[in-house]
């Protein structure tokens, strides 16, 4: 896949035109900073910013369930208590 760069002014109200074969449709968007990625459908925006800012940590989370498996409902009580005994003891 090629990537075509071109050039485009920003007119005074903050528009910038795209192409006319998107005239009527609607666009995703996305920014971070000065960059900004605009697709025709969510799921290529996904793709898009995947590849570009890597996973997300919600993707890696299940990705990390689906290696470990899922705690049991104890070993999340356990983990709990544990945690909040944590923050009794930094309290005191």
């Amino acid at each position: 896949m090629s990537l075509a760069v071109e050039t485009r002014k920003v007119d005074s109200k903050g528009r910038i035109y795209l192409s006319s074969r998107l005239k009527g449709r609607v666009v995703y968007l996305v920014s971070k900073g000065d960059l900004l990625v605009v697709a025709t459908s969510r799921e290529r925006l996904q793709e898009a910013v995947r590849k570009l800012y890597g996973k997300s940590i919600l993707e890696e989370y299940l990705d990390l369930l689906a290696e470990l498996g899922e705690p049991t409902p104890k070993e999340v009580e356990k983990l709990a208590r544990v945690g909040i005994w944590r923050k009794l003891e930094g309290h005191s």
